[in-house]
């Protein structure tokens, strides 16, 4: 321990030396624009400096190659860890080891980086990177901007009288700001419009989950503030949360924006956790591989008790590394004291609940995914559900940023003569960094576990725009 509070002190030192010498104006040749090559100077300087100090892995080897473009936020990862590297060599030797005019370099790139670094440091980027509300834009030196729209087109085949094509449309502006030197305040501005098509065709699944409501609602999506001690080994969030950015969560199937739509392979129909609201989680690294979260959120929004009805949840996380394939496990067991609801919660008593949730590379292309979760059969609708799949990156030699991903799973309801199942397939054409569009096809069987009624076919396209 005491070691530990010796190098996150020349970590501090390291970051901040700038700060505390005269002041320098940014030079201009270190400027980062969106897109930046390894022949830029930002880039260049910072290739000296892992060559000075003996610092190896920097940047990947088609981008030191000239094949690919980085991005701000991309180099402020690597800054990042460059600034680790250079904190342990203070560390183990001594405040001489690596020379001021270094430092001072350090500090103007740090400068310029600012936004992107704040992100580099959060679980925001940690767990969501590729996801809505991760590209950040500094504003100013302590507040920085992204944002995204996602829409989509949906239409069923096979309902009856009740086929219809419906369109909802969500954008979000994502807010961070610097509160101190480990601490940032995070507001997401959420507005939507359109209910979905799962107003016409009922299911457990939930076929869209973009989908909001008819009328355009505008909200604090999510309002938390976080901070990090002991070098990022725990975290506290708290504040307006949505458990389910923290728990359950899934590499390919988590994000109803960019991967599967149905709310089903986002995250476990029978996980049970609270809409966004008051809470808290805490997030313990206990080692490079294991990780254990504890969260709270309040299941009754409606009273200015936070503490009544809540709901708790604690999972461990665990990550294996076989050579550049990876993959994580997770465990998780929850405490519902939600009110019943006569829908989903049926009898108002504390109800236990657990579930997994992995995903593994397979190859560099291919991850696989699977989930399971039960909860009491006496108290809920649904008692247990599951689901499994995978996703393929670059099916074609030409788009290998394009993605396809397929999944199937089931869900069973008390009462219920035989299980729903929902099969979905999607391929996300990445058109350019910033937008992405996906044709999306669901088979829904036996809805509501009810065989009388028709199977559904639901046909859509998803439009995607980040910034």
């Amino acid at each position: 321990m005491k070691r530990n509070w010796k190098k996150l002190m020349a970590r501090l030192a390291v970051m901040t030396v700038g700060l505390v010498s005269p002041a320098f104006a940014l030079n201009p040749d270190l400027a980062v624009p969106e897109q930046v090559e390894i022949k830029h100077k930002a880039c260049q300087e910072m290739l000296r400096l892992a060559a000075t100090y003996q610092v190896e892995g920097l940047f990947s080897k088609e981008f030191e190659a000239g094949q690919v473009c980085y991005t701000r936020t991309d180099l402020a990862v690597v800054l990042e860890l460059l600034t680790e590297k250079l904190a342990e060599k203070v560390v183990e030797e001594g405040s001489a080891a690596v020379a001021k005019e270094d430092l001072l370099l350090l500090a103007e790139l740090q400068d310029e980086l600012r936004g992107e670094m704040l992100l580099a440091r959060t679980r925001t980027f940690q767990q969501r990177r590729d996801d809505l509300g991760t590209r950040l834009t500094a504003i100013t030196r302590n507040i920085s901007l992204s944002g995204g729209l996602v829409g989509v087109l949906q239409g069923s085949i096979g309902n009856g009288p009740s086929d219809h094509a419906d369109a909802v449309g969500r954008g979000d502006l994502v807010f961070s700001f610097t509160v101190g030197e480990n601490t940032i305040a995070v507001i997401d501005v959420e507005a939507t419009g359109g209910n979905g098509i799962d107003t016409r065709v009922p299911s457990f699944s939930l076929l869209n989950a973009v989908a909001g409501s008819t009328g355009d609602t505008v909200r604090f999506r999510e309002a938390w503030v976080e901070h990090a001690a002991f070098d990022d080994r725990l975290i506290l969030t708290a504040g307006k949360i949505d458990l389910t950015n923290y728990f359950d969560a899934n590499g390919v199937a988590n994000d109803e924006n960019s991967q599967f739509l149905a709310g089903a392979f986002v995250n476990s129909a029978v996980l049970g956790a609270p809409g966004n609201g008051p809470g808290a989680r805490l997030q313990a690294k206990l080692g490079e591989s294991l990780t254990f979260g504890l969260g709270y959120g309040s299941g009754d929004t409606d009273t200015e008790d936070v503490l009544s009805h809540g709901y708790g949840i604690a999972e461990l996380d665990y990550t294996i590394k076989v050579g550049e394939l990876e993959g994580t496990y997770r465990v998780y067991g929850s405490l519902d004291g939600a009110r019943a609801d006569g829908e989903v919660k049926l009898q108002e008593k504390n109800a236990f609940g657990f579930g997994i949730s992995a995903d593994q590379q397979v190859t560099d292309k291919l991850t696989l995914f699977v989930r399971y979760g039960r909860r009491d059969g006496d108290v809920y609708a649904t008692t247990t559900a599951w689901s499994a799949g995978g996703q393929y990156a670059g099916l074609l030699p030409e788009r290998k940023d394009d993605v396809l991903g397929v999944a199937y799973g089931q869900v069973k309801a008390v009462g219920a003569d035989t299980r729903e199942k929902l099969a979905e397939l999607y391929y996300k054409v990445q058109v350019n960094e910033q937008i992405g569009i996906a044709p999306v096809v669901q088979y829904l069987i036996d809805p509501l576990g009810d065989s009388s009624r028709d199977d559904v076919v639901a046909l859509g396209l998803r439009s995607l725009i980040s910034f």
